[in-house]
């Protein structure tokens, strides 16, 4: 018994850290933009368009993910990603023309998305019985920020060990990714199951897909609402991904030093702000996601504007670094709340999974335009003009969010009230 709980969290580990770390050669520039641009030779508005092709493709691939860990053996699957993945890895450290770097990202979709997405979450989800699935999708996701962040601090220490002009250095952090991708695919053969299950389930009430379904959807005001605040939310996350080359040149931060709170920002904050607005809505009397997401979206404006003002004439680096924490902070607490919105809005069961489908296709819609725009606003303008631009497009998206939490909060209030009236009229 001992035994068997033990080989369950080790396959948990294994399955989480595989699923958090498979991004991130996809999303190399988070970190490492300014090498990317100066050692494989690509401009801003290039790096942009390689991110917006695996976010195109990532859009495109979510849904059929699903079917991909429903009818397939989910060890073949998670072992052939990864290893493909890592192999890919080692042709980008080649430092490959443009439209081959274009090329990865699309596979790189087809490896993390399609074939690892739900597989890793459906792998996860098998290790324990119903009443168990809270404590496992929660370690699954703190476990999944704990193996980004080390592979991340470690990579980034790695780099830091090269001279500024060695292009080795960025070569040397992909041929790491890419033998931790290959060691992990080695791993998840021996560890993961098959993850078979019967069809024939009694116990539980099946809804068939119906095509009506998703008319249905699309019908629900509250769809709409959902997927604009995660679009605003996930807006300022695409954001937060130009932390580093912000404090490079607006506040002559060194390469390494800005890298090193990119990786602050975008990975331990990601990991531990996630849970915590998990944590408001438990233990304080903001119940509702969507009223904590609204809080944090008033801040987020705050933080917002400061940027904007300062951005004319930056002030002390710490002041800077301040206000970009500030708003990671209720960018990421949002983030592990948004798809509670759904649930909090009443949507029905039997379209929770078509519902959270269309949410993602809409809300994570800004891994298409936004680095792009961003992109050649950085090669097109002075950096002033860019980052004033770019402020101006969060203060944008997180004034979508106050509109539609505040429409959500009233329709979900106005459904309460009607709960109570049936309710009493039924006494």
């Amino acid at each position: 018994m001992e035994k068997h709980r033990y080989n369950r969290w080790l396959t948990l580990a294994i399955i989480s850290i595989s699923g958090g770390v498979s991004f991130d050669l996809a999303y190399l520039r988070y970190i490492y933009q300014i090498p990317m641009a100066k050692f494989m030779g690509f401009s801003n508005t290039e790096i942009g368009f390689i991110m917006s092709t695996f976010g195109i493709a990532a859009i495109v691939l979510y849904a059929p993910s699903g079917v991909i860990a429903d009818k397939f053996s989910h060890k073949k699957m998670m072992s052939s990603a990864m290893i493909v993945t890592g192999l890919l890895g080692v042709l980008m450290s080649t430092y490959p023309p443009f439209w081959v770097m274009v090329l990865i990202q699309v596979v790189f979709a087809i490896t993390t998305i399609l074939m690892l997405w739900s597989v890793s979450i459906k792998a996860a989800s098998l290790l324990g019985d119903h009443s168990e699935q809270g404590k496992i999708m929660g370690w699954m996701e703190g476990l999944r920020g704990v193996g980004v962040m080390a592979l991340a601090v470690f990579t980034m220490w790695v780099f830091s060990r090269f001279a500024p002009e060695d292009p080795n250095s960025l070569k040397t952090v992909i041929l790491i990714y890419s033998g931790v991708y290959i060691l992990l695919g080695v791993l998840c053969w021996f560890v993961v199951s098959d993850g078979f299950t019967s069809t024939s389930n009694q116990d539980e009430e099946q809804h068939k897909f119906d095509i009506k379904d998703i008319f249905l959807v699309l019908k629900i005001s509250t769809t709409w609402y959902c997927s604009m605040i995660i679009l605003g939310v996930y807006t300022i996350y695409a954001i937060l991904s130009y932390s580093t080359s912000y404090l490079t040149e607006m506040y002559g931060m060194t390469l390494v030093a800005a890298s090193y709170m990119g990786i602050v920002i975008n990975k331990i904050f990601r990991a531990i702000c996630g849970p915590l607005g998990g944590v408001i809505t438990t233990y304080t009397r903001l119940k509702s996601p969507t009223r904590v997401i609204q809080l944090l979206a008033v801040v987020s404006v705050i933080s917002l504007t400061v940027l904007l003002i300062t951005n004319q004439k930056p002030l002390s680096v710490a002041v800077g670094i301040g206000l970009i924490l500030m708003l990671a902070f209720t960018c990421y607490a949002s983030r592990g709340l948004y798809f509670a919105c759904i649930g909090e809005a009443r949507t029905p069961k039997y379209i929770l999974g078509t519902t959270v489908g269309i949410c993602s296709v809409i809300g994570f819609l800004p891994d298409v335009f936004v680095y792009p725009i961003i992109g050649h606003w950085q090669d097109s303008l002075p950096a002033e003009q860019a980052y004033h631009n770019m402020w101006l497009m969060g203060l944008i998206a997180t004034g979508l969010v106050l509109l539609f939490t505040f429409l959500l909060f009233n329709n979900i209030k106005h459904a309460e009230k009607q709960e109570h009236v049936a309710q009493t009229a039924n006494r």
